[in-house]
C-alpha cells in the first residue's frame, strides 16, 4: 500500500494497494524500495517487482511495469529493493536480467528506451548519479559487484570490481568523489575505498571490521560520515578521511545499526531500538546534545528530514513525525 499523508496532520490525503505475496524471509512486509518523486510524479517498486506510476496530487495510476514480465528479472532473496532513479527524461531501473542488469525507461510513459549489455547478480542499493571523466555515469552496487554505466551510451560498462558479500546482500548506496568510491556492506565484508580513475579499480584502503549492512553514509568535504554496525557489532558514528582511510573518531550508538542525517551543522540518528539522537560533529569528536526515545521496537528504514519536521517508522508499520523546530 502506497500511502500519502498531510505532514502537518497525518490525515490520509490518498492510499493505493496492490496484492503482494508475503513470506517469512520478507519480515514484516512491505516494500524495501523507498518511493521516487518527480514532479507530479511519484515511482513505487513492490518486493515482486511490480513498479508503478502514480499522480502525486491524487494517487492515481498513470503505467505499470513487472521487472519479471516484462524485462526477465532476476528477484534477489529479500525481493526487489532498489529504487528506481530520475535520469533526465529517463526512468533508471535495475531488473537484472539475464540480457542487461540495468534498464532505462521513459518515465512520463513507462516506455522501453534501453538496457545495458552487463550481466549481474541484483544487489539491494539504488543507482548513484556521478560524472565519469565528464560524461553522466551510474554506479550501481550489484550482489556480487560494483559497476560504473556511462549513461551517455546506453549503460555501457566503464568498469567492474568484484565484491561477493554471503547472501549477495549489498545494500548501502556507494559515495564517489574525486575518482574515489567508497562502499560497504556486512557479513565480514567491511569497507573499501577504490581509485576508479585508471583502467581497472583498484583498492586504496579497506576494513573487514568496519561493516554497514544497509546503512547509508554521506560526504562532509573529503570526509565519510556514517554508521557501521552488523549483527554482532555494535553501531558506531564513525568519521573517516575518504583518502588515506584515517578514522577520526567513533561514538558508540545503541543497538547494532542506525541511520543518520545532517541538517546544517547537526546530526541526527536514528538508532534501531527507536532513540533519537542529536549532535554536532568536528574533525575531533561528536558531541551529543540530546537523546529521546521516541519508537519502539526495530528501526531499519532510514529518517527522512524536511520542513522542519523528522519521519521515522518502526519496521512493524509505526510511523511518526516529529517537530524539530522547538
Amino acid at each position: 500500500t502506497v500511502w500519502c499523508f498531510d505532514s502537518k496532520t497525518g490525515e490520509v490525503v490518498w492510499k493505493k494497494s496492490s496484492p503482494e505475496k508475503l513470506a517469512a524471509k520478507y519480515y514484516t512486509g512491505g516494500p524495501g524500495a523507498t518511493p521516487t518523486i518527480d514532479g507530479d510524479r511519484v515511482y513505487i517498486l513492490s518486493k515482486s517487482g511490480r513498479l508503478s506510476c502514480h499522480d502525486l496530487a491524487n494517487g492515481d495510476e498513470k503505467w505499470v511495469a513487472s521487472y519479471k514480465k516484462d524485462f526477465d528479472g532476476n528477484m534477489p532473496t529479500w525481493g526487489f529493493s532498489a529504487s528506481p532513479i530520475v535520469f533526465g527524461d529517463l526512468l533508471l531501473c535495475l531488473p537484472c536480467a539475464k540480457g542487461g542488469a540495468l534498464v532505462a525507461l521513459d518515465k512520463v510513459t513507462g516506455e522501453f528506451k534501453w538496457k545495458s549489455g552487463n550481466i549481474a547478480r541484483p544487489g539491494y542499493s539504488a543507482p548513484v548519479l556521478f560524472k565519469h571523466q565528464g560524461n553522466d555515469a551510474a554506479l550501481v552496487f550489484h550482489g556480487r559487484s560494483l559497476v560504473g554505466y556511462d549513461l551517455t551510451r546506453k549503460g555501457e560498462v566503464l568498469f567492474t570490481y568484484p565484491w561477493r558479500t554471503p547472501y549477495d546482500v549489498n545494500a548501502s548506496n556507494p559515495i564517489f568523489h574525486e575518482g574515489m568510491v567508497f562502499m560497504a556492506s556486512g557479513y565480514g565484508m567491511g569497507y573499501a575505498v577504490l581509485d576508479v580513475t585508471g583502467a581497472e579499480p583498484k583498492v586504496l584502503h579497506r576494513d573487514r571490521d568496519l561493516p554497514m549492512i544497509f546503512q547509508n553514509a554521506f560526504l562532509v568535504g573529503d570526509h565519510v560520515m556514517g554508521c557501521f554496525g552488523d549483527k554482532r557489532v555494535r553501531a558506531r558514528l564513525f568519521r573517516m578521511d575518504l583518502k588515506s582511510g584515517g578514522i577520526l573518531w567513533k561514538y558508540e550508538l545503541p543497538g547494532t545499526r542506525a541511520s543518520t542525517a545532517k541538517i546544517g551543522e547537526t546530526l541526527v540518528i536514528l538508532c534501531e531500538d527507536g532513540h533519537l539522537v542529536f549532535g554536532e560533529a568536528d574533525e575531533r569528536k561528536f558531541t551529543e546534545s540530546s537523546r529521546h526515545k521516541v519508537l519502539d521496537r526495530l528501526c531499519w528504514a532510514p529518517i527522512a528530514i524536511g520542513e522542519g519536521k523528522a519521519f521515522a517508522r518502526t519496521n512493524q508499520g509505526k510511523a511518526i513525525c516529529l517537530d524539530l523546530t522547538e
